[in-house]
């Protein structure tokens, strides 16, 4: 029940934090605001299921069809990568070539997921993931830990990266943005591989808060509210 309410409560403003994020493009019409938005939401996929299944299991007693909800959570999370990855190499001061490595390695990491996981969710389910010792907790395969564990280091790389080029501008504001990222990037991935690696009540309410935490830090180093700039840069 708590694990539910905190994976709720963590969806829910994340959500909104990517929509505000979003909201961002339409004002100043730069696309990155728009992929950061989509990817911030989007990295919150694997948690919807956990979501539905809790609230069902909240509103009903009937049988819960974990397939639908697996498809619902997971089908989007390649594609919400790859857009991620577009933002961040817009921004990230690397060589063309580099970023064009980067960029074909991921492509391919999650066509091949993608590929793999159709291919098994109306096959063998069990090979993407299956509810775990409580009714709305999943338990995601080998396969697909693989899969997120890969998908995390690209993260982590490429959001260290561009928080630490960021942090050395001579820009105060700049800088400061690159240090709440650099903790938010860090935050999310803390926060994940607690999720996935100590399958524990403790361990998931505790990882929530992490990842609560990680959407608040990334929307500070993205938006970087008046108030928040004046508390740390008051004395520039």
């Amino acid at each position: 029940m708590i694990h539910g309410i905190f994976t709720l409560i963590f969806v829910i403003i994340s959500i909104i934090t990517g929509a505000i994020i979003i909201s961002k493009y339409f004002k100043l019409r730069k696309s990155q605001f728009l992929l950061f938005g989509l990817f911030w939401i989007g990295l919150t996929t694997p948690w919807w299921p956990t979501i539905i299944i809790f609230i069902m299991t909240l509103v009903t007693t009937a049988p819960v069809n974990i397939e639908a909800f697996i498809v619902f959570g997971i089908a989007f999370l390649p594609i919400t990568i790859v857009l991620g990855l577009i933002a961040f190499l817009k921004v990230l001061p690397k060589k063309k070539r580099t970023k064009t490595i980067i960029l074909i390695l991921n492509l391919s990491i999650n066509i091949f997921y993608e590929i793999f996981f159709f291919i098994f969710v109306f096959t063998d389910i069990s090979m993407i993931a299956e509810t775990g010792t409580s009714t709305f907790m999943i338990k995601w395969s080998v396969p697909s830990q693989i899969y997120f564990i890969v998908s995390l280091l690209f993260f982590l790389y490429v959001g260290l990266s561009f928080s630490i080029s960021s942090i050395k501008e001579q820009d105060d504001v700049i800088s400061l943005k690159g240090k709440f990222l650099l903790v938010a990037f860090l935050s999310f991935t803390i926060g994940t591989v607690l999720d996935f690696a100590i399958p524990m009540t403790l361990t998931y309410v505790i990882a929530r808060l992490i990842l609560l935490t990680s959407t608040l830090e990334f929307y500070i180093g993205l938006m970087l509210p008046k108030f928040i700039e004046k508390i740390f840069l008051k004395n520039q």
